[in-house]
């Protein structure tokens, strides 16, 4: 009696280990698909074009400078990771690097945005209030004027109204930044400011609008002077809409 117990003991043990195997596989495979693509399974059908081996500086202000695939179909980014081509069209983008396309403001054009999403986005001085008996002030200036910190400020202001509106006014960034960091104030954050969605950044249901420049000609230091003056990296492409087009 007791060897039976031991071996239907036994017999639980391996099943449960391996259906929590299973169902630990099978939620990693699943988390890893994307919209129409993935990274472990093929494609049902081929994508419009796919670009192999680029570096990736993705303007949400997250992640650094990566190396991935990047699949379109229909002008729309449908993965980004590795990605097996199958029959679709490839294009070889090594030793490129792949940005989101501009969207630049022009000198002393304003972006309305909400307060609670400006700060600390942006400088203080660089976020104008529009409301209250600080309007016209930018942060910086409204939280001298109350005696606080515009972190404190700015916390009692989003408190009071979560809809508050701000304006956004580029200013040459005085404290240290990322390159990330730059870029994605001039694509990623200057697109969710502006409700332009897709737009803005290179990630998985955007637009498929790119600047591809070559890395060795663009270190980091050059890259960060460029963005800081809102400025970019002259382009050996630009595709628009998944397609490239004339320079």
């Amino acid at each position: 009696m007791g060897m039976l117990k031991r071996l239907l003991l036994g017999v639980f043990i391996i099943a449960f280990v391996g259906i929590s195997t299973y169902l630990i596989v099978f939620n990693i495979l699943h988390g890893l698909k994307i919209r129409g693509y993935d990274y472990l399974f093929t494609a049902k059908e081929p994508y419009d074009l796919v670009l192999k081996h680029a570096l990736v500086l993705d303007g949400t202000g997250e992640r650094e400078s990566f190396r991935a695939d990047i699949a379109i179909r229909k002008g729309e980014i449908v993965g980004v990771g590795y990605v097996n081509p199958k029959e679709s069209s490839v294009f070889d983008a090594g030793g490129l690097t792949v940005i989101p396309a501009p969207l630049k403001i022009e000198s002393g054009e304003a972006v309305a945005c909400r307060l609670a999403d400006a700060y600390p986005r942006y400088l203080a001085e660089e976020v104008f209030l529009q409301e209250g008996a600080y309007a016209g002030l930018n942060l910086a200036e409204a939280a001298h004027a109350a005696g606080c910190t515009p972190d404190e400020l700015h916390n009692s202001l989003k408190n009071e109204n979560s809809k508050a509106q701000a304006r956004i006014i580029a200013l040459k960034r005085k404290e240290e930044m990322s390159v990330k960091e730059m870029l994605a104030r001039l694509t990623g954050y200057r697109a969710e400011f502006q409700n332009l969605t897709g737009r803005g950044t290179v990630v998985t249901g955007s637009r498929a609008d790119f600047y591809i420049f070559e890395t060795e000609k663009f270190s980091e230091g050059i890259l960060l002077e460029l963005f800081s003056r809102g400025s970019f990296p002259e382009p050996v492409f630009i595709m628009q809409d998944g397609k490239f087009i004339s320079l």
